[in-house]
């Protein structure tokens, strides 16, 4: 109501001072206190009596054709939890029209974005105004390169005869020289997104065919009032220079359009291949990381703390399951509520609550995990009390199993291309909602079925199968590209890992990388990256025991140290420079030397050691009061130094290892894209016929197995 009155009054008074001294207030009468996307539904939000006035002024509204829609509508997918207890206000009609069109245009698999208010907002927009009309809106501008948005993006080349976009940066979700690039924030400290204004034309008389995009970046490294003075001083769309019109391509991309030649690379992984459906891929199976969305309650550094935390989780969830069983009037979320002391309840939560899915608490659930690049922490692993396990228990389905995995950040990622391996199980934020390709693969055997009589008999009772998640059609292509019968599968994922660390590979194809997952060239040197990818693994996997960097350890205290005194303390770790070669651990020790290539290895948006600094500090939750102390990972607390020297070996020798790769992308093997994309296909073709006649041969050995059991 407040936001009511005061629009009224704005209007009022600019209309009032165009009139001039001496005239008439008037009141707007065309002000309307509503919930705009229910405008045209019978869901007001309040009876017509309340506000008769307002209610008239509403249908009157309803009933004009609008032609110009001017805004800045609420920026919200989602609220963060269940636990908010504020979610976003249902709009079927407009819900479906967003599924209709944005949605079903979209490439995406995970939609969910496409429903943020915002968006609704655009939909709702460019439906009323009809046949013509201008929508100009201020949004987050995310949309404008999202992969999730390629479905808004074509719907509007399709729906409009001219686009006009400014995009104001501003993106405060990225880190480090990219975040630096993108700017002030335009809203301050209100908006960490970045923002964009977009003008939408619908004009039948257009002189030209199609749709016209103009694009304008407002520029690198720009603060918040630089950018808000190009906007005062342009005044309008014809005030702003540089608008450069804009070509879609095939994949619907505007800006940072992905390139032909990265789609003749041999990719990774892909949908078709993963779910059986035919295809080539150098892996079979890849996965997102392990999601709790109950972090502070299942992971921590000690041991023991992370398995009390599972045991009171466990219990809470019980606790609400008796509930439910015992008083069905409650429902799973007054039950939910009612044991909430140990526990972040959320939908899938919830709805392991719902199907009743029974858990046991067990010590033997806590392990080692890959929490973070180069922290690890323990986990109480536990499918029924998490979101999302995705494929985690087909690539490390028990604690210390024998697995690697080479991890890249998820599609659509705001942080520049990284790979990093890791041989126990990763969370979904370990790189940025990464994706996980691992070595191998395990398939959990049936044992509640007993087998057909003549095919083995009795339940399998076996452990989970290890098996080969590289395809016989890549082992197939790279031995017939380098007329190699010698090369095997661990020689494949080794190149494939070196051949992620190159940087004219990394810089040439950053756009595909952000949109797509990865593909890889064959190499003029196969065995130069094989070697490179093996010796850089053998130093990310064993950054724990690996050797030391000659660092100096400086104490600011007189006496002999004591162990006590390495322990981090209630102040984080900091450079205590702006050459950063000063590490201060705490008020007794710090360590001096840390070379200028120790800050050259980027993984996930940081340094090594950055990571270290980040997430080696005390922190208590707010929520839950759960404290995560780090010295707790540690036996003896000098072990903390020794893990900072360790790091800086890794970062310096990994620095050291990539700028030693040879050229991957040289002018004289160009054609390596194009032969990648040859041997796919000759590859599949050859596996095609194998399979087929493998198939043919089971059938008939079915076949005949259910005739002798039909006969029995």
């Amino acid at each position: 109501l407040l936001a009511y009155y005061i629009a009224a009054v704005h209007i009022e008074e600019a209309f009032h001072g165009r009139l001039g001294p001496g005239s008439a207030y008037e009141p707007f009468k065309g002000i309307v206190l509503t919930d705009t996307f229910n405008l045209h539904t019978d869901r007001t939000g309040f009876p017509r009596d309340w506000l008769p006035d307002n209610s008239e002024r509403a249908e009157r509204q309803q009933g004009l054709p609008i032609e110009v829609i001017v805004g800045n509508p609420p920026w919200s997918a989602a609220q963060r939890s269940s636990a908010d207890d504020n979610p976003n206000v249902d709009y079927p009609e407009l819900e479906k029209r967003v599924s209709e069109t944005y949605a079903v245009r979209s490439t995406a698999t995970l939609k969910n974005s496409l429903y943020d208010t915002y968006k609704m907002a655009i939909r709702w927009a460019s439906d009323r105004i009809g046949e013509q009309g201008v929508v100009a809106l201020v949004t987050n501008g995310s949309w404008i390169d999202g992969n999730v948005d390629s479905g808004v993006r074509a719907c509007l080349v399709e729906e409009f005869t001219s686009i006009w976009v400014l995009n104001l940066r501003g993106n405060q979700r990225t880190q480090g020289e990219r975040s630096r690039r993108e700017g002030g924030k335009v809203f301050g400290q209100g908006s960490r997104a970045p923002v964009a204004i977009t003008i939408l034309v619908r004009n039948p008389d257009a002189s030209h065919d199609g749709c016209r995009i103009l694009y304008r970046d407002v520029g690198d490294y720009l603060k918040r009032g630089e950018k808000l003075a190009i906007l005062r001083e342009a005044g309008s769309v014809a005030g702003i220079e540089g608008w450069r019109e804009i070509t879609p391509n095939p994949q619907y991309d505007w800006i940072g359009q992905r390139s032909e030649e990265f789609q003749r690379l041999y990719p990774l992984g892909s949908k078709d291949v993963k779910a059986g459906k035919g295809g080539d891929a150098i892996f079979r199976l890849f996965s997102r990381g392990f999601a709790t969305s109950r972090d502070a309650y299942l992971y921590n550094f000690s041991r023991d703390a992370c398995a009390e935390n599972g045991r009171l989780v466990t219990e809470d969830y019980l606790g609400a399951m008796r509930v439910a069983e015992e008083r069905p009037k409650y429902g799973v979320d007054e039950a939910a509520h009612l044991h909430s002391s140990n526990v972040r309840w959320d939908r899938e939560l919830k709805n392991n609550l719902r199907r009743r899915k029974g858990v046991k608490f067990s010590a033997g659930n806590v392990q080692k995990t890959q929490y973070r690049p180069f922290v690890k922490q323990y986990c109480y692993v536990e499918y029924v009390l998490v979101n999302n396990k995705y494929q985690m228990d087909s690539i490390f389905p028990i604690p210390d199993g024998e697995n690697r995995a080479i991890c890249v950040p998820g599609i659509g990622s705001t942080r520049p291309f990284s790979a990093l391996m890791v041989d126990t199980m990763p969370d979904l934020h370990f790189i940025a909602f990464g994706q996980c390709f691992p070595r191998y693969r395990y398939q959990q055997p049936d044992d509640t079925q007993d087998q057909l009589p003549g095919m083995g008999g009795g339940p399998n009772t076996s452990g989970p199968e290890r098996i080969d998640n590289v395809t016989d059609t890549a082992l197939h292509a790279f031995r017939v590209r380098y007329a190699d019968g010698s090369i095997d599968k661990d020689d494949i994922f080794d190149y494939i890992y070196g051949v992620l660390h190159a940087a004219d590979w990394r810089g040439r194809f950053a756009d595909d990388l952000v949109k797509e997952l990865p593909r890889v060239p064959f190499a003029e040197d196969f065995y130069a990256f094989a070697r490179a990818g093996r010796a850089l693994a053998a130093l990310h996997l064993g950054y724990e025991t690996c050797e030391e960097y000659p660092l100096e350890t400086v104490f600011t205290q007189s006496g002999e140290p004591q162990p006590e005194h390495f322990r981090i303390g209630a102040q984080a770790m900091r450079f205590t420079d702006d050459d950063k070669t000063v590490l201060r651990v705490n008020e007794y020790v710090s360590l001096h030397g840390i070379p200028a290539e120790a800050h050259g290895y980027v993984v996930n948006g940081r340094t090594p050691l950055e990571w270290l600094i980040d997430r080696y500090r005390i922190v208590r939750d707010r929520q839950s009061g759960i404290a995560n102390d780090p010295n707790e990972w540690f036996e003896d607390p000098r072990d903390l130094a020794a893990a900072v020297r360790r790091i800086v070996h890794v970062s310096v020798e990994t620095v050291r290892i990539v700028e030693m790769l040879p050229d991957l992308l040289a002018e004289a093997d160009r054609d390596s894209a194009q032969t990648a994309f040859d041997l796919q296909g000759e590859a599949h073709r050859q596996s095609l016929a194998v399979a087929n006649s493998a198939q043919a041969e089971e059938d008939q050995e079915f076949v005949e197995a259910i005739s002798v059991w039909d006969h029995t």
